[in-house]
């Protein structure tokens, strides 16, 4: 029996295009100009790795000291990677492709389809074939969102091979039409199809976080269309998928950063606190990540229920997934749906496009719904089938779409109370409660807030360019001593008007903002002296006293004074008119 040969193509980095037969001998990767596969990638070691051919697949050795292999996602020093799999090293991607070629396939409508390694058989790296892959990943390497790469990609075609349109399909596209189905689960194909005497779509994969494909249309019938155009449009389906896959990151990043940026503490990685109730939770969050069970988190606004679902995310199986937050209060009722599940293109008026959902974009990680008890109770129904049957679909589909992420739940209200008064089902209260997170709002933690503050404050002084280096003991006091009824979140924010506002070395109590002093004011005492006041005082007169110590912080600047208390300066010297 004749031995398996592999073809060894690198399909995405500088060397895109170069290839090397792999046979039973052992073949060189690297760096060296006398590698059997030479290397430009910087990142590549000089001798990085030796291949040969196998029945399997092609055997994959790394040498001592170059950097690791990354094989279907995992790092790895020796590795069979079975043909159509990828493997990457430093910024190269390579593709193994079987050397014996599969022949043309012809559809029963009248479709062809080519395998991929038929067309790598060929003279990839012509001239004109590789600086047209080069002018497309120049192209698209300054895209930094998913609706900027189609342009870019059409334009290219438009160029580089004539074409008159060039349109990217998702995954739901390709099962609306049979004739691109294999193109589904293979990326090995190219199909193309006739459109008219002159016209030809040719459709190559571009599977990116998901199955995709790109579908050029050419002025030309097939006839006409050289190999050498089939190459370098199959070529630039990957190259495309690449590009997808590389903004679908950066979003995903993003929308990540956007989240945490939302959280209580910002590095923190475990629950900060030695007072009973911080240690209780610190306790539990360990034990509930692992666990991947439903957790309903409990709490004030602002005391770090989100905070602790990244605990939970973060120090469970899904960490390497997203992390999904969906504000269930911020959501207008009309697109709840559309938002937990995603819509087709037309399911509504104003859905000009297709939309994911957070189900699905939370995929294989975690997605917290917060403020769940907002829900609106139909949306509470339909939330109970899914969770349930960890399937749902998208509005305007009836395609079934797994359920793969953790979904967690946080609230500020009493749901218990809610069932009572029959605005929250009871039946999806017992589901998304196997347990109940309590967490204790800033108030009852003790000195937990002068640990919360020291840790914010080192947070967040690379954010507003300014280095202190702590809190003056007057400061402490007035942080210990204050109530927090916004909890964590009102604290990080006092603090960074603080850093922002302040000048000296330390933070002092008239840096802080003006409500705060305000509030510490001993009962019976007026700021800078005056009449004997009951509390709780009238709003106008908290108001003077408020603006009387932001101008005695500001030693009489009409200007910081007005930034300090949150309003603009003409606000400032009308509230002074008024005053009696």
């Amino acid at each position: 029996m004749k031995p398996r040969c592999f073809y060894l193509v690198v399909t995405q980095g500088p060397d895109t295009g170069a290839r090397l037969l792999v046979d039973t001998k052992k073949r060189a990767v690297g760096r060296s100009r006398h590698a059997d596969l030479a290397l430009t990638d910087r990142g590549v070691s000089r001798e990085h790795l030796e291949v040969r051919a196998l029945e399997e697949g092609v055997h994959v050795h790394v040498a001592e000291g170059a950097g690791p292999v990354i094989v279907g996602g995992k790092s790895a020093r020796e590795h069979v990677v079975p043909p159509g799999e990828l493997l990457v090293i430093a910024n190269t991607q390579l593709s193994v492709i079987e050397a014996s070629p599969a022949p043309i396939e012809a559809g029963e409508d009248g479709s062809e389809t080519t395998d991929f390694r038929v067309l790598l058989a060929g003279a990839t790296s012509d001239v004109r074939g590789l600086a047209g892959i080069f002018a497309l990943v120049e192209a698209l390497d300054g895209a930094q969102s998913l609706r900027e790469i189609e342009p870019l990609v059409r334009e290219w075609a438009q160029s580089h091979v004539e074409a008159t349109d060039a349109v990217i399909l998702s995954g739901e596209a390709l099962d609306a039409q049979p004739h691109l189905a294999a193109l589904r689960d293979r990326s090995n194909e190219v199909v193309e199809r006739r459109l008219d005497a002159d016209a030809t779509e040719l459709t190559v994969a571009a599977h990116a976080t998901s199955p995709g494909a790109v579908a050029f249309h050419i002025p030309h019938p097939p006839r006409v269309i050289r190999d050498a155009t089939r190459r370098l449009l199959a070529v630039a389906g990957r190259v495309c998928a690449s590009s997808l896959a590389r903004v679908a990151s950066l979003e995903h990043v993003e929308q990540d950063h956007a989240s945490l940026r939302q959280l209580a503490v910002g590095s923190a990685r475990t629950f900060l606190g030695t007072s009973p109730a911080a240690l209780q939770v610190e306790r539990l969050v360990p034990r509930l990540a692992s666990a991947d069970t439903s957790v309903l988190i409990l709490g004030e606004s602002g005391s770090g229920k989100t905070f602790v679902a990244r605990l939970l995310h973060e120090g469970g199986p899904r960490a390497r997934g997203p992390l999904r937050v969906l504000n269930c209060a911020a959501i207008p009722e009309s697109l709840v749906e559309a938002e937990l599940f995603g819509h087709e293109r037309g399911a509504f008026t104003g859905a000009v496009a297709s939309r994911v959902g957070a189900f699905e974009a939370a995929a294989n990680g975690t997605l917290l719904l917060d403020e769940i008890g907002e829900l609106p109770l139909v949306s509470q129904a339909k939330l109970l089938r899914v969770i349930e049957e960890r399937r749902f679909e998208r509005l305007g589909s009836n395609r079934s779409i797994p359920l793969t992420a953790r979904v967690l739940a946080a609230t500020n209200r009493d749901l218990q109370q809610m069932i009572s008064q029959g605005t929250f089902r009871a039946d999806l209260y017992f589901r998304i409660s196997v347990v109940n997170v309590r967490i204790p709002a800033l108030r009852e933690r003790g000195d937990d807030v002068i640990l919360l503050a020291e840790r914010l404050l080192a947070d967040l002084q690379s954010v507003a360019g300014r280095r202190v280096q702590g809190f003056s003991p007057r400061a402490l006091d007035v942080i210990r001593s204050y109530p927090w009824p916004g909890n964590v979140r009102e604290l990080r924010n006092a603090i960074e008007h603080a850093i922002v506002l302040g000048e000296g070395p330390m933070i002092e109590p008239s840096d802080l903002p003006p409500s705060i002093a305000v509030s510490m004011t001993p009962v019976g005492a007026v700021p800078g002296g005056g009449d004997v006041v009951t509390l709780p005082a009238k709003l106008d007169w908290l108001e003077e006293r408020a603006i009387e110590a932001a101008l005695r912080a500001t030693g009489g600047n009409r200007t910081r004074a007005a930034a300090l208390l949150g309003i603009n300066r003409v606000t400032l010297y009308k509230k002074l008119r008024e005053a009696p």
